[in-house]
């Protein structure tokens, strides 16, 4: 229980006004763990501590339900599940007071404040929604530690406010929420219900309705493990609903020691409980444990039986949880196709922006090069104008000089004449100069409306694309055969195990008030229907079901020895025969005759008296018989056992034969070998009983293993006649065209000395006690199989 968080909530609950308790851990535990074989991860930290206010009927787990606020030992507020750092660690020997403010007229009306020796550690903090105006319980939880709780009448550590605790409060703000039962009776439900049939969905509906109620089974105390901070166990081989895995890789959780201390414990508190075992509510035997467990007067013993056709509210419970399972695997696969849209269109955007900034950038390159060469071209354009302007004016000069006999007045209109031409040039080469500028300006004007007329379309177009999964998830429908559905599918694993189930099922049963419950209820169908369904339920499972511990009895071994000799003794007297013959050409008539035999129609092989003479000269029935008649002889042999010792050892009138479907795990149990088909050329063990049809086959509505024969027989000299005559049979029809007739026949190789046989899983399985020894089965030379195969000569 070290690893446990044990809770306690109080009688009375506050309503309104302002009050305290107070809280005080008074010893730290430090359990040990044994450290030889510890693996798993104990929770954090050891010590733990929690304080608050939950509601009447909630969980005793604080933090396991949304219906609480408290704060705890680390420093922690929680308000139902969300946690929040906002106080200061507190320990043991300190006084620790919670201060819940349900007045209306207060400002910090609806909050929780904690003070540590009469110091706040922590600000007054919001209580969830969910429990204003309701009634609200002094709750603690804790784990390796022992505390002192005070409700009254006065503080251990005053507080900076006057604040009564909890037993000073006024009547009117407190109410007591738990009281006892009216005739101080606490009940014990049995709930009574076949695997996979609504058993745990039942429960949940009623501890739903009845929260007063605790559950008392395996799968409560992995919740109470869970909410304690244990990590989830490991999934192991052999688990199931009603008994789920308990692998912590902890000596103390993994031992099931937690299991027995609940059950003892639970039987001497005075409280409602429902014990949810699945197989022990079905067995008489293990309902008179748990009668006996709770025998104390103030415990009224209920069994309540779930089992038929159930009721219109409970299908619709069921549908409503089938459709809540959906939707959340609905809108699990729409938020991933969501999350996958929105990572592509990102992804996208990206690269444009990439693509965008690299396109700026060029055309940046591109405008700072073209500017850069328009300069030079203006700069080579003025320079070539001075010096064209320059050796003009010299040109003038000189011819000024050569003139200077012309008339004054004449070279003065000259002069202006000159001066106003250039300056017309100059002007006319300007306004060229200025329209190409704006020539060129408007065009990249242009260029720049027309790019960003391409990126408004291109946003438009990416503001308008609609990925076709909309805002919200679609809403899931029941089709019509979910709509069919009474018991909720099986998801991971069964109420049962298969090994279980098969061990227990033919003795459920019904309770009756012989047992000694106070109270048997049937919620769904009457008593008699009751009756009959659970008959009819046991009926099928028995066809269904394998018997996983059925052992090979004393009578199997011993018919099974008595028979592996027979047949051993038959090979080696074929041996002895066929060793017989002196000389080359007296075999070779002895085979002729013994071919003219076969073909004789008047020889009745099923006449012979004795089939190791059959005709006073010695010559065994069998002489001809190879390696493949001695494996279907074998064979015919082990099955025929197989299906007379099954009925004898089960000794049940329902199961009377073995089903087809379970011949080769029952030939695997009584033979400790596998049964191969694929030895015979074929597909099916159905296929290689047909091969035998007139010693055993499969027959029936639901296809059994029967016996082809019309009397029980003692020895297996009939076996080998039948074997005689389909060897006959099979080389009449080779002989005559037809290839159908001939056997694939592929010997298995013998196992080493020394080794039994495998199992189909390929384990050597254990040899029953008093069991014979299936090797018997594999003497001879040639091959394995029942007394071998030996020689056809």
């Amino acid at each position: 229980m070290q690893y446990l968080v044990a809770g306690a909530r109080a009688s009375v609950g506050m309503k309104s006004g302002r009050y305290a308790f107070e809280v005080k851990i008074v010893e730290a535990l430090n359990p040990t763990e044994a450290a030889q074989g510890l693996h798993g991860r104990t929770p954090q930290p050891r010590q733990v501590v929690r304080l608050g206010f939950s509601l009447p009927g909630s969980s005793l787990l604080l933090g396991e339900s949304e219906d609480c606020a408290y704060f705890d030992s680390e420093g922690s507020y929680w308000a139902g599940k969300q946690k929040t750092k906002s106080s200061q660690n507190f320990t043991r020997d300190q006084a620790i007071a919670v201060v819940l403010n349900l007045d209306p007229s207060s400002p910090l009306c609806n909050t929780l404040s904690l003070f540590r020796e009469g110091v706040r550690i922590a600000e007054p903090q919001p209580l969830p929604a969910g429990l204003h105006g309701k009634t609200l319980c002094p709750h603690i939880c804790f784990r390796n530690v022992t505390v002192q709780v005070n409700v009254g009448p006065q503080l251990l550590r005053q507080l900076p406010f006057t604040c009564p605790t909890l037993q000073a409060a006024a009547a009117a703000d407190v109410e007591e929420v738990s009281a006892l039962p009216k005739d101080g009776m606490y009940e014990v439900i049995v709930p009574v219900a076949l695997p996979d049939e609504g058993a745990f969905d039942w429960v949940d509906d009623f501890l739903a309705g009845n929260p007063s109620h605790r559950e008392l089974s395996d799968r409560r105390l992995l919740e109470w493990a869970a909410g304690s901070g244990l990590p989830k166990p490991k999934s192991v081989a052999g688990y199931s609903n009603d008994k789920p895995s308990f692998s912590f890789g902890l000596g103390a959780m993994d031992d099931a020691s937690i299991q027995r201390v609940a059950r003892s414990a639970a039987s001497t508190i005075p409280r409602n409980y429902v014990v949810m075992e699945v197989k022990s509510n079905l067995l008489a035997t293990e309902r008179a444990e748990v009668l006996k467990k709770f025998s104390l007067p103030h415990f009224k013993k209920i069994a309540v039986v779930a089992m038929g056709e159930p009721s219109e509210e409970f299908k619709l419970r069921i549908q409503a949880r089938l459709l809540q399972e959906k939707q959340q695997k609905v809108d699990a696969e729409w938020k991933a196709k969501k999350a996958d849209k929105e990572r592509q269109k990102q992804f996208l955007k990206k690269q444009k922006d990439i693509k965008k900034k690299a396109d700026e950038q060029r055309k940046q390159i591109m405008e700072d090069a073209q500017e850069a060469q328009k300069r030079w071209q203006d700069a080579q354009k003025t320079r070539q104008a001075e010096e064209e302007a320059k050796k003009k004016a010299e040109e003038e000069a000189k011819k000024k000089e050569e003139s200077d006999k012309m008339d004054v007045d004449t070279t003065a209109a000259d002069e202006t004449k000159e001066e106003t031409k250039d300056d017309d040039v100059k002007d006319e080469v300007k306004a060229e100069e200025e329209v190409k500028v704006e020539e060129e300006a408007e065009g990249k004007k242009q260029e720049v409306r027309e790019e960003t007329k391409e990126e408004a379309k291109e946003e438009v177009k990416e503001e308008e694309d609609d990925d076709g999964l909309g805002d919200a998830p679609p809403k899931a429908e029941l089709t019509e055969e979910e709509m069919k559905i009474v018991f909720r599918p099986k998801f991971g694993c069964s109420d049962l195990t298969p090994t279980v189930l098969s061990k227990h099922f033919a003795n459920f049963s019904i309770p009756d008030e012989d047992e000694g419950f106070d109270e048997i209820k049937f919620v769904w169908d009457a008593e008699d229907k009751c009756h009959e369904y659970l008959r009819s339920w046991i009926l099928e499972k028995k066809k269904t079901t394998r018997i996983e511990d059925l052992q090979p009895s004393q009578y199997f071994a011993e018919r099974s020895l008595a028979w592996s000799k027979k047949i051993s003794e038959w090979q080696a007297k074929q041996k002895t025969f066929k060793a017989t013959p002196p000389g080359k050409k007296k075999e070779e008539k002895k085979e002729e005759c013994s071919d003219d035999k076969d073909k004789k129609s008047g020889f009745d092989i099923f006449s012979v008296e004795d089939i190791n003479d059959i005709d006073g000269t010695g010559e065994p029935l069998y002489a001809s018989f190879g390696p493949e008649d001695w494996a279907l002889v074998t064979l015919r042999a082990e099955l025929y056992l197989l299906q007379d010792a099954f009925e004898t050892d089960v000794d049940d009138p329902d199961r009377v034969a073995i089903p087809e479907a379970h011949l080769p795990f029952y030939y695997n149990k009584y033979f400790a070998k596998q049964l191969s088909p694929q030895m015979f050329g074929m597909k099916t063990c159905t296929e290689l009983v047909e091969i035998m049809k007139d010693t055993v086959a499969i027959t029936g509505a639901y296809p059994v293993l029967t016996s082809q024969l019309e009397e029980e027989i003692d020895e297996p000299d009939l076996l080998a006649k039948l074997a005689e005559a389909d060897r006959r049979d099979r080389r009449r029809r080779t002989d005559a065209g037809d290839e159908t007739a001939m056997l694939k026949y592929t010997p298995q190789p013998t196992p080493p000395a020394g080794r039994p046989p495998t199992s189909a899983t390929g384990a050597r399985p254990p040899v029953p006690p008093q069991r014979a020894p299936m090797s018997s089965f594999m003497q001879g030379k040639g091959g394995p199989g029942m007394g071998g195969w030996g020689k056809s000569g």
